[in-house]
């Protein structure tokens, strides 16, 4: 009996002793499940991080830059800025898809709807023909109708030859009723081509006036103040790295290069004129890139540049400003 009673419980403990393996197996191969299946969750986070960094990196280096067009007719207009002590003829460059001129109708409604002769000379007077790089102007009337005074003869030739230059004239010839190329016009005898680069003398950029009755940015070369005055003539680069500041303390025009916006690099090879800059979205308002962009165009022309690209390095847009026909 006692036999019996030690050969079940040998038994009775082999099975338990089995249970007991059995259930450690279960636990262990469920803890080795879970740790699988927290691992294949990690493997899908580190995935989904790296195609969103991937992501991120397309959207930086990796994106193709988006291209923009503007339309290539532009129109130059001119007003006058008073100092206290002179007048100075400010200008700004504007773009029209609407006005599907050719550039001697351009250049020639630059001119006449700029005039700030008070009898509109240009408009009243003369008939305007343009040869590439020279302006014929033929005077249909002579004598006191061409007068002008003191202050309106500067602003008159300063709009006159400004403007011309942003056209790409080089020569301006004056030719009276007679077919003469000698007249008296806003108080100054013509008897030669005024040749342009003469008369307007080194390029050196341009600065900012804002007008606020008008709530609008005009430009003013700096040929016209102190700043860059004498000197070697500035090359494209010079040119836009002196625009980006301003010398004179208290002074009544600004750079239109503005806090927040940052050239980084510049270039002018066969009349093409390209600028990179990176800008802070959040300080740099579309004004204020506006007035920047149209800066860079005047500076441009003034290299005889036939197109410029203003590459924006942080949205990564480049747009494409076209100034000669093709």
């Amino acid at each position: 009996m006692n036999k019996m009673v030690r050969i079940a419980g040998v038994v009775f403990m082999a099975f338990l002793l089995t249970g007991c393996q059995s259930t450690e197996k279960d636990e262990a191969d469920t803890d080795v499940k879970q740790v699988d299946e927290r691992a294949k969750e990690e493997d899908k986070v580190t995935e989904q991080m790296d195609t969103e960094n991937d992501e991120e990196e397309a959207k930086g280096e990796g994106a193709p830059y988006e291209t923009v067009n503007v339309p290539p007719d532009y129109f130059i207009e001119t007003d006058n800025y008073d100092t206290g002590r002179e007048f100075l003829t400010i200008f700004t460059i504007k773009r029209d898809d609407k006005r599907d001129q050719s550039r001697e109708e351009r250049l020639t409604a630059s001119l006449m709807e700029n005039d700030p002769s008070e009898q509109k000379i240009l408009e009243s007077y003369t008939k305007l023909t343009v040869d590439g790089a020279n302006l014929k102007v033929d005077f249909q009337e002579d004598g006191n109708l061409l007068s002008a005074t003191s202050a309106q003869h500067k602003m008159f030739y300063d709009s006159l030859i400004g403007i011309s230059h942003l056209y790409g004239i080089e020569e301006i010839t004056f030719v009276n009723p007679e077919g003469e190329e000698k007249i008296m016009v806003a108080e100054r005898m013509v008897d030669a081509p005024i040749v342009v680069e003469d008369e307007r003398g080194n390029s050196q950029g341009y600065y900012t006036i804002y007008d606020k009755e008008g709530k609008q940015t005009w430009f003013i070369p700096t040929g016209e103040l102190n700043e860059g005055a004498g000197g070697e003539p500035l090359s494209f680069q010079e040119t836009i790295e002196m625009m980006q500041t301003v010398d004179q303390e208290d002074a009544f025009y600004a750079s239109a290069i503005t806090e927040g916006l940052e050239v980084k690099e510049v270039s002018l090879k066969d009349g093409l004129a390209i600028v990179h800059y990176t800008m802070d979205e959040e300080e740099v308002s579309a004004s204020d890139r506006i007035v920047f962009e149209n800066a860079m165009q005047l500076a441009a022309l003034d290299f005889d540049a036939t197109e410029l690209q203003l590459v924006n390095e942080t949205k990564r847009q480049g747009k494409t400003f076209p100034f000669k026909e093709q």
